[in-house]
């Protein structure tokens, strides 16, 4: 039942399913390409203006970019006009598409857990760095091609009022933009190849839906005269959700009307008797936009959200009560998630075992009978399997040489890339299966996990050094690119799109979006000063010095930290047999993933939206079925469609103006 409400949840995705026989048409075009590469550094740098220097809106927090939509919506409406008057210039779904994939990419690199960390790092260390600190030596243990050193240098980075292009400026910075570029994109490439090879098993044998897809995909059909513009029910929605939004925008600008209560509002102060006061931050908010994101998820997944964030709490509210949360970070949340996460890989690894070793058989020369049934139609892949695989070992063997150049432990390399493509994996899964709204998983990444299994003494300097200076990469996964990656394949599938082109462009975008943000960001800091007006611009770099501070001081033992490790087992087999109940227990409500994604951050800013669409949809779904559900989509499309165009314009407000507008999304 749980396949069939995902299936026709979607009206439209058998349509866009091709036939078998059907060769791919371009839809990549040149002036597609054109158009989103002059767009991607302006987006660049209109992301970074929203999140980094006016702190909101932070659309990269949300699964489905509000910026990316806006521009979609604008270039639809503009589109629309030259379908009406120059008919033969106007642009096709896949151009559209195309266009999309580079906005929503590049939004990926600049969004507040992208790159953006990895140019705060780069000089924070000389900045801001004295003895009384103690960073020093560590900072040492930083290669020379990854930071910046000379405080002269850095001098209009952090005050501002000077300008980026002065020739002594570029050449210092050229060396670490180009080395973190590398990582990144060899990170990116190895995980765009790992999703050539799961796509045929999670879309075209599993049957995921994709939910993430279905609005860009409805917004592009017919090039721009989609019927779901011309639906009563997405306006309907589309007014409701851009009215609360221009209502709050006004009343931000113009403190005499009274806000609606679509924020955060945060219930701990309410809470001051023992052991309820150790329920940590607990806030509500009513955002639109997660309301509609929640409504295209399974009953069963939507309840677990919001079921198990209230499962996290009461462990904290039990530990305070029992006395437990004396021994620091109990009840270990942060590793219950990791492992949960680990048991969802396995699952999902041996869940596909079949499809896989037929790849690899196929990939090595050994092409059966069998792997024809598996891939009937390979020749729409975007690389074929053999491809794949060399592509993946090349980019491994890339990034093993990175950090052998950091003089970081073999071991210690191996074991921190298998761990977080692992983790990209999961999270990408998790977007295709069920298109959850948030999925940050932030302060879960390898870094933290290692150090704290294995203890700081297992580890070298230099092996430290090397997982300090990894979190831009760890922090968190709300803005991943490899999803993003993964769904436009999807959808050039679904459209009939080259597939082989759209790899190229995700690719180019990758590389191109790096570029664009450290342009973006530096061209915005030289002028504004990082440390005088900018989030991320010290506060991501400041949390990972301290951390490499309490890790040169030896605060983590392996020992000491024994609760952690049995947390984290305790999650994984926890995930492992929710996952054997729902294979054995028809209509078990509980979902391994809802478990995992409410042990991260971002959960606490959208449970509540949550709660509500699964009062929606469960209420449509048992007086009106399945039909009546389909009937309401549109309007919930619509609720995300009008959050996204209307706090987008409040963005776009915010920078033409250089003040702050209202926030629709964040903190």
């Amino acid at each position: 039942m749980r396949r069939a409400e995902n299936s026709l949840s979607n009206p439209s995705a058998e349509k866009h399913m091709p036939a078998l026989s059907t060769l791919p048409r371009k839809g990549v075009t040149c002036r597609a390409v054109l158009i989103g590469s002059i767009l991607t550094p302006i987006n660049a740098f209109w992301v970074l203006r929203m999140e980094e220097v006016m702190f909101g809106p932070y659309p990269s927090l949300v699964s489905l970019f509000a910026n990316t939509i806006f521009i979609l919506f604008v270039l639809m409406g503009l589109n629309s006009l030259l379908r009406r008057y120059v008919p033969h210039s106007a642009l096709h779904q896949g151009e559209m598409l195309t266009i999309y994939t580079m906005l929503t990419i590049s939004t990926g690199m600049a969004g507040q857990s992208g790159l953006n960390i990895a140019i705060g790092m780069i000089g924070h260390g000389a900045w801001f760095g004295t003895p009384e600190k103690g960073w020093d030596a560590f900072s040492k243990s930083f290669p020379d091609w990854m930071v910046i050193r000379n405080t002269e240098i850095l001098r209009g980075h952090y005050l501002g009022n000077s300008s980026f292009y002065r020739p002594e400026i570029l050449h210092a910075w050229m060396t670490p933009i180009l080395a973190w570029t590398l990582l990144f994109s060899l990170i990116l490439m190895v995980a765009y190849c790992v999703n050539v090879l799961v796509r045929r098993q999670w879309a075209d044998h599993e049957r995921l839906t994709f939910p993430i897809t279905w609005l860009p995909m409805q917004m592009t059909e017919g090039g721009s005269g989609s019927p779901l513009f011309h639906n009563r029910l997405m306006w309907s929605g589309f007014i409701v959700a851009a009215g609360l939004n221009l209502y709050n925008g006004l009343a931000f600008l113009y403190p005499v009307m009274r806000p609606l209560p679509l924020g955060i509002i945060d219930l701990q102060p309410l809470f001051t008797v023992k052991p309820w006061s150790a329920i940590g931050w607990f806030p509500v908010t009513l955002y639109p936009i997660a309301i509609g994101l929640g409504y295209l998820l399974p009953l069963d997944l939507i309840f677990s959200c919001w079921f198990f964030y209230f499962f996290w709490k009461a462990q904290m509210i039990i530990s305070n009560a029992m006395a437990w949360d004396t021994r620091p970070d109990f009840p270990f949340i942060r590793e219950q998630g990791f492992g949960s996460v680990v048991g969802l890989f396995c699952y999902y690894l041996w869940s596909g075992r079949k499809t896989y070793a037929v790849i690899l058989r196929s990939a090595f020369g050994r092409i059966t009978e069998t792997a024809k049934t598996h891939n009937p139609n390979s020749y729409t892949e975007a690389l074929s399997d053999k491809t794949a695989l060399i592509a993946i070992a090349i980019g491994l063997i890339g990034l093993l040489l990175f950090a052998l150049a950091m003089k970081v432990a073999i071991w210690v390399a191996i074991m921190f890339f298998a761990l977080y493509l692992a983790f990209l994996t999961v999270v990408t899964r998790i977007r295709t299966e069920l298109g959850a709204p948030i999925h940050d998983f932030s302060f879960m990444g390898p870094d933290n996990i290692m150090t704290r299994v294995l203890g700081t003494s297992s580890f070298r300097q230099n092996d430290l050094a090397f997982l300090s200076l990894s979190y831009p990469l760890t922090y968190s996964r709300s803005n991943d690119t490899m999803p993003i990656a993964l769904e436009s394949m999807q959808m050039a599938k679904s459209s009939q799109i080259d597939a082989r082109r759209m790899f190229g462009v995700i690719l180019f975008t990758t590389v191109l979006g790096a570029l664009s943000t450290f342009w973006a960001y530096e061209h915005q800091a030289y002028q504004l000063g990082a440390s005088a007006k900018w989030n991320a611009g010290t506060h991501f770099a400041r949390e990972s010095y301290e951390r490499m501070v309490s890790w040169n001081g030896g605060m983590l033992d392996a020992h000491s930290n024994t609760g952690g490790t049995i947390a984290l087992g305790a999650g994984l087999l926890l995930t492992l047999a929710l996952m054997a109940l729902r294979q054995d227990i028809p209509g078990f409500p509980f979902h391994p993933i809802g478990f995992a994604v409410s042990s991260a951050w971002a959960i606490n800013i959208v449970w509540l939206p949550l709660f509500i669409a699964w009062i929606c949809k469960g209420l449509t779904m048992h007086y009106g079925g399945l039909r009546i559900y389909r009937m309401l989509l549109p309007f919930f499309l619509g609720l995300i469609l009008g959050d996204c165009v209307m706090g987008s314009i409040w963005g776009l407000l915010s920078l033409a103006l250089n003040m702050r507008t209202y926030n629709f999304f964040g903190v």
